[in-house]
């Protein structure tokens, strides 16, 4: 029989494969490189622990996507996330979509191998957009592998000052094209951290010392298996939509992971308890997270979620998915990104529903500013102890949280 899940169900089960529960992924390592099984994993081995079980975190906001791991990894710090790429166990760069993000350095390659067809169609348009021709193109790559030898990890400003060394006439419309190409063909990768406190460029071929190989016949199977253990209940469409995938792509791997014994469908029902009719009322989930929802022993006591979450700005738990309803009201949806231009502000979640966003706050003092949604009620006393976690994390002093209408 196939099993019905509520909109709280689907909420809480999220909320589990997110990792956004008291434990976090603490013991999350699953790795050849990590520390034996008798010791304590370090900082930096969770929270590569915490990537691999994600799969990926968005990463276009450096800053932000520190946080995304750090709060899935309780009692880290900035240090150990600097760590983790200093010792080549996270990279930063286009796994799919066209979209930055955080992954496993072991993972990058087959996920690029599998979804590049999708993404790379449009790199020629785009070149004729920037008046770039393919020589051009040839040449700025020949040079900036052969800086990327010469001097392991580069600025993007180093990078192109090489090309300028080399005599290209490069115009700086091209400088983010010409980085995506070569990471995104898994030439280069961002790796170790740089004065600037961003990761600088380094040779994906010399700093990625254990890639996995995954045949191209099981590789979208694969992702649809990691993309389930980490992200819960979802539909068809959020998969496709994250990977970038065709429907058609993304629903041939689902039942490949299916087949795996992975995956198991699922039913989506409304408040009332009918069931969603058609394609949005199809679910799949991990039969392990299913089994554990049905009224398993959880597996320890850290699975709880709390009452609270500051997560940050493109936190997966809401660019996961594409059909963001069981923890967003889509009223609400323009305060979470202002005017639809793609910037998703940082969130305050409470039982999985964003209720308000969060920032920094500019005062000497600092502390957090929290602004909540029309019609939601925020105590800013419930949020000193995640406050005073994420300045902890931070390393800097934990002020007061105010609120802003």
């Amino acid at each position: 029989m196939t099993e019905m899940l509520s909109p709280s169900d689907v909420v809480r089960m999220r909320m589990r494969a997110l990792g956004l529960t008291v434990a976090g992924w603490a013991g999350t390592v699953n790795s050849a490189r990590a520390a034996e099984p008798t010791e304590e994993p370090t900082g930096a081995e969770r929270i590569a622990g915490v990537a691999r079980r994600m799969l990926a975190l968005q990463g276009q906001d450096w800053r932000s996507s520190r946080w995304a791991l750090g709060v899935r990894a309780p009692g880290t710090t900035v240090d150990d996330v600097a760590t983790a790429f200093a010792e080549r166990r996270i990279v930063r760069s286009w796994p799919m979509r066209g979209t930055v993000h955080v992954v496993a350095a072991e993972d990058i390659g087959w996920m690029q191998a599998a979804t590049n067809h999708r993404v790379l169609a449009g790199a020629p348009k785009r070149r004729e957009t920037l008046g770039m021709s393919d020589a051009a193109l040839e040449r700025l790559v020949d040079t900036s592998l052969a800086a990327l030898t010469a001097t392991p990890g580069l600025g993007r400003d180093a990078l192109s000052q090489a090309w300028t060394d080399a005599g290209i006439d490069w115009q700086s419309s091209w400088r983010y094209h010409v980085i995506w190409w070569i990471c995104q063909n898994g030439l280069a990768t961002f790796g170790p951290i740089g004065p600037s406190g961003e990761p600088l460029l380094v040779r994906a071929s010399d700093w990625i010392e254990a890639p996995r190989a995954i045949a191209a016949d099981t590789a979208v199977a694969e992702l649809a298996a990691r993309y389930a253990v980490a992200r819960g209940p979802f539909r068809e469409a959020d998969f496709a939509w994250w990977t970038g995938l065709t429907v058609r792509e993304a629903r041939a791997g689902l039942q490949a992971a299916a087949e795996m014994g992975v995956l198991t469908p699922a039913r989506a029902s409304d408040a009332s308890g009918e069931e969603v009719a058609g394609t949005a009322g199809a679910l799949w989930v991990t039969n392990e997270q299913l089994g554990i929802d049905k009224g398993h022993e959880l597996q320890h006591s850290g699975e709880e979620s709390p009452e609270w979450h500051l997560l940050a700005a493109f936190d997966e738990h809401l660019l996961g998915y594409t059909d963001r309803s069981a923890q967003l009201d889509a009223a609400h949806f323009e305060r979470i990104v202002p005017g639809r231009n793609g910037m998703f502000a940082a969130t305050v979640v409470h039982r999985g529903r964003v209720v308000g966003t969060w920032k920094r706050a500019k005062s000497k003092r600092g502390g957090l500013e929290v602004s909540p949604f029309p019609g939601s009620r925020i105590d800013p006393s419930a949020l000193i102890s995640i406050s005073e976690t994420w300045a902890a994390f931070h390393g800097v002093p934990a002020g007061d949280v105010t609120i802003s209408e």
